[in-house]
C-alpha cells in the first residue's frame, strides 16, 4: 500500500513538471517555433534553387585565374604596335558595343535536386571537361543529361547560349545555337561540362567559344554591377581576329598565350589575335570615367574592370562588343547597363597588352 501511494505521488510530480514545460514552450517566439517546426520537416540536404538576383554573387574560377588577376601595371608592357592594332580593332566603329539582349548567355543555377533534361546535340560534340587536363568527347547527335531549371531559356539570337551552375557541385553546363522545339525537346549545336573551382582556360581542344573558353569566363553579372565592383577581366570580341596566317605574317602567335584555341577570320594586315588583352590606361582618372559614361552604373564598374583587369578577345563578332549575363536572367535596368553605355569612351584610351611580357601581379 505505501508502495502504490509512493507511485501515484511520482506519477504527479512528473504532470506537473511536464505541464511546467509546455507552458514555457508556449510563451517562445513565433519565429523559432516555426524554424523548430522547419527544421523537423524538412531534410537538411534539400536546396531551393536560386535565380541570378538571389544566389551569391561569385567570382568563378582560382584566384590566381588569368580571369582573376589583376595588371600590374609596373611590369606590364603596351605592345610597339598598339596603335596600328587598335586601328583594325575599331576599323568599322570607334566604340564597344554591350547588347545583352542578344548573343549574350542567360545563366541559370541548380543543385544536385534540380531535375536532368534530356538535351541531343544536332552536329557538334559534347565536351566533358572536370578538370584543365583531360577531355572526354561524346558523339555528334548523342544525348546528354543537363541539370536545366524549370523555364530556363536560351538566348535570343542565332548563338543559343546558356550557362547552368550547379551550386552543389561547382559543374558548369553551358550549351550553344540551342533551342527547345516543338515538342519541348531541347537541341543544341554544342554542348560542354566544366567546373568553376577551375582556373577558367579548359585543356585545347575545349572549343566552346572561339579561344576556347566557357561560356561564364568574363561574363558581367548584374550583381557585379549593383555592387560597383567587377573583380575579373572581361570578354570582348570583334569584326575579327587573325587568321593564323595573318597573324605568323606579323610574327604574331595565332592565339596569345596562354591561350591555345582560335577561331579568327581577320585578314586585316594588323588584325589582333584571339587571347590578347586589351586595357584601359592607368592614368584615366574616376572623373573621367565619370564623365563619358553619363552616370550608367555598367559603364563605370566595366571601364574600372578594364583598367584593372582588362578584357581578352575570345571571338569573332560584327562589331567590337563586350559581354555581359543575358537579359532574359539579368532583366538589366537601364541604370545599370544599356547597349550603347560605352560609345562615349574615347578610343585612345584603350592599349593592347604586349603578350610577351609579365603583366599580372603575384597572386
Amino acid at each position: 500500500m505505501k508502495f502504490a501511494k509512493s507511485s501515484l505521488l511520482y506519477l504527479g510530480l512528473l504532470l506537473i513538471i511536464l505541464l511546467l514545460v509546455l507552458a514555457y514552450v508556449s510563451t517562445l517566439p513565433a519565429e523559432i517555433s516555426a524554424a523548430t517546426a522547419i527544421a523537423g520537416s524538412t531534410p537538411q540536404n534539400q536546396a531551393v534553387v536560386p535565380d541570378s538576383k538571389d544566389a551569391s554573387c561569385f567570382r568563378p574560377y582560382t584566384d590566381d585565374s588569368i580571369w582573376n588577376t589583376p595588371i600590374d601595371w609596373s611590369k606590364a608592357r603596351i605592345h610597339p604596335q598598339n596603335d596600328v592594332m587598335l586601328a583594325a580593332f575599331f576599323k568599322d566603329t570607334s566604340w564597344i558595343g554591350s547588347d545583352p539582349t542578344q548573343f549574350a548567355p542567360n545563366v541559370y543555377f541548380a543543385t544536385n535536386q534540380t531535375p536532368l533534361v534530356a538535351v541531343r546535340l544536332r552536329q557538334n560534340r559534347y565536351r566533358d571537361a572536370s578538370n584543365d587536363v583531360n577531355i572526354q568527347y561524346g558523339l555528334p547527335g548523342g544525348v546528354i543529361m543537363m541539370p536545366i531549371p524549370a523555364g530556363a531559356v536560351p538566348a535570343p539570337g542565332t548563338d543559343g547560349q546558356m550557362v547552368v551552375v550547379n551550386l552543389d557541385t561547382g559543374e558548369e553546363w553551358g550549351i550553344n545555337k540551342g533551342e527547345i522545339d516543338s515538342s519541348g525537346q531541347w537541341v543544341v549545336g554544342g554542348a560542354y561540362r566544366y567546373n568553376i573551382a577551375n582556373s577558367g582556360l579548359p585543356p585545347d581542344g575545349f572549343g566552346q567559344r572561339g579561344g576556347g573558353i566557357g561560356q561564364l569566363a568574363g561574363i558581367v553579372r548584374r550583381c557585379e554591377v549593383e555592387r560597383g565592383s567587377i573583380d575579373h577581366a572581361v570578354t570582348l570580341a570583334y569584326d575579327f581576329p587573325c587568321t593564323p596566317e595573318t597573324c605568323a605574317l606579323n610574327g604574331w602567335p595565332s592565339s596569345a598565350p596562354p591561350f591555345t584555341t582560335t577561331d579568327g577570320r581577320g585578314t586585316d594586315t594588323y588584325d589582333i589575335p584571339e587571347g590578347a588583352r586589351i586595357a584601359i590606361r592607368p592614368e584615366i582618372t574616376m572623373d573621367q570615367i565619370h564623365g563619358v559614361c553619363h552616370g550608367i552604373k555598367g559603364c563605370e564598374a566595366w571601364a574600372r574592370a578594364m583598367q584593372e583587369y582588362g578584357g581578352f578577345i575570345v571571338d569573332d563578332a560584327g562589331h567590337p562588343k563586350t559581354y555581359a549575363e543575358g537579359d532574359a536572367t539579368a532583366h538589366w535596368d537601364p541604370k545599370l547597363w544599356t547597349p550603347d553605355m560605352l560609345h562615349d569612351i574615347p578610343s585612345n584610351w584603350y592599349v593592347v597588352i604586349d603578350w610577351n611580357f609579365p603583366s599580372t601581379k603575384a597572386p
